[in-house]
């Protein structure tokens, strides 16, 4: 499901910046042709600033024209915290939020001189923390949330801090959308940029499937456009290696999908003694299922006990959906709710915001009038690329037995992959995570490590050693295996390309 917090989304189960270049035809039967146009006018119109900048000014503040937030200025608080409380105590020395990719480049040429650490931030949500930096410099990319929309190419160039929710509104206002996640304040750029799983994955591929250029500065300074045709190496790398290695990122271009003509939920639900039948069901049945149908199995605690359902998108009409889940519902007690639905109230949906305003769909703190609360919570992740054995299932359904009754909540979510998602060649991006049945997210809120770390442990039997890069996690050993795979060596010699002294470096990042 992508970057999430899952908070709101596990409760109800269930603009800035706007451009647009209009031309004759939405969709993405533009072509190649149009594509390698539009990227090529992108890289002529940047060659200007693909130079060193100026002298190198003593601060921070001196460097760039954005405002620059220190611990003795009004703001700071705010602007050095990320959406997670857990890392509430981590205090940069400066929080920097640069205007555009020249300002980027000139806290970075700054950075480098004066020798001080930095992270990037699109939309601070790093499940480890990773975009702060106690003590350092953090680029929060918030003012990089400009969203364009060339009609005639299919393509919509974002900045790197504009977050999803404002994505899908904008694009959807044109008829189009992209794939992506469900956590309304997830920045675009981190998002995209290790995968990007949501509910649209099956039928449109992972959002890192759908980039087709980047803007971005490397530690030389140099803003860069890269594509296919434009440094094709960092552009594989890019698609599937994470955010903060190698540049950072300002800009992304993606093409685009016509909005579906037709959008559906569903919540499908079971009584707890029937969970383990359940999840046999299901994964049996989604990997044969349409493209058009995404959908993720839940095993979470409540007040009345452990729960066990299946929310899903599909991308056509609701009265579809009894037939389609007929082995599911076959399952004894099985509840049944769907309907139709736009697809811009479906994302505010997922979002947990069905009730709400799209301005109080944001964080408290990243929009007027935003009004979803932060989390915190811990996550990790495994994949699964065969159905879980009877041992598999009691094991899963054991451990949320086990959470029940203890401080906070737990859930164990199962991602359904496949798809056009499964469609890629597993070295075609960085991305190596093809032959997956589903992701599996184990999530507690206000609870310890103990309960993730004890619940992976009786799950390693039956599952597959990799693991999901935008669940990043702190105390995974063999991450270079696990979240890269047979890439990690090709991803090593990249960034001894573009990053020859290793400016972005960050504990979980490309050695």
């Amino acid at each position: 499901m992508g970057d999430v917090d899952r908070r709101t989304f596990l409760q109800t189960a269930a603009a800035s910046g706007l451009v647009l270049v209009t031309g004759a035809d939405l969709g993405c039967s533009a072509g190649a042709a149009r594509e390698d146009r539009h990227i090529t006018t992108a890289r002529r119109r940047r060659a200007a600033v693909a130079r060193p900048g100026p002298p190198i000014p003593r601060t921070i503040g001196e460097a760039i024209r954005g405002p620059v937030f220190t611990p003795d200025t009004p703001g700071y608080s705010g602007a050095a915290r990320v959406y997670n409380m857990r890392f509430d105590s981590e205090r940069p020395r400066w929080v920097a939020r640069p205007l555009d990719a020249s300002d980027v480049s000139n806290a970075i040429r700054w950075a480098v001189q004066h020798e001080v650490p930095m992270r990037a931030r699109s939309g601070g949500h790093s499940y480890a923390g990773y975009s702060t930096l106690d003590g350092g410099l953090v680029l929060d990319l918030r003012k990089l949330s400009r969203i364009s929309f060339d009609r005639r190419a299919g393509i919509a160039t974002i900045g790197a801090g504009a977050q999803l929710i404002d994505v899908y509104a904008a694009l959807a206002g044109r008829a189009a959308t992209i794939p992506a996640g469900t956590c309304p304040s997830v920045g675009i750029g981190g998002h995209a940029l290790g995968g990007g799983m949501g509910f649209a994955g099956r039928a449109f591929g992972l959002a890192l499937d759908n980039l087709v250029a980047l803007e971005l500065v490397t530690a030389d300074g140099l803003v860069r456009t890269v594509s296919e045709r434009s440094e094709p190496e960092l552009f594989w790398a890019l698609r599937g290696s994470g955010g903060g290695n190698f540049a950072v990122v300002t800009q992304l271009s993606f093409r685009v999908h016509p909005l579906p003509p037709a959008a559906s939920w569903v919540i499908l639900s079971w009584p707890w003694s029937e969970a383990g039948d359940a999840l046999a069901a299901w994964q049996d049945w989604q990997p044969g299922a349409t493209d058009r149908f995404s959908s993720v199995f839940h095993l979470e605690t409540s007040p009345e006990g452990p729960t066990a359902s299946v929310v899903g998108q599909y991308l056509g009409a609701a009265r579809d959906l009894p037939h389609l889940l007929s082995s599911l519902r076959s399952v004894p007690g099985a509840t049944l709710s769907f309907e139709d639905e736009a697809y811009l109230p479906l994302q505010m949906r997922w979002a947990g915001c069905v009730e709400q305003s799209f301005a109080s769909c944001h964080t408290e703190g990243t929009y007027p009038g935003g009004s979803l609360l932060r989390a915190d919570f811990r996550g990790a992740s495994d994949y699964v690329n065969r159905p879980l054995p009877a041992p598999g299932r009691a094991a899963a359904t054991q451990a949320m037995e086990a959470r029940q009754g203890q401080p906070g909540s737990g859930a164990i979510l199962f991602d359904a992959y496949g798809g056009a998602i499964n469609r890629v060649a597993s070295d075609d991006t960085a991305f190596v995570h093809r032959d997956s049945l589903c992701c599996l997210q184990y999530l507690t809120y206000t609870g310890d490590q103990g309960w993730i770390d004890d619940t992976r442990a009786s799950m390693r039997p039956y599952v597959s050693g990799y693991c999901y890069q935008n669940y990043i996690d702190p105390t995974l050993r063999n991450w270079e295996h696990a979240y890269y795979g047979s890439n990690y060596r090709r991803l090593e010699a990249v960034r001894r390309q573009f990053d020859p002294e290793h400016r972005f470096k960050f504990p979980q990042g490309i050695g």
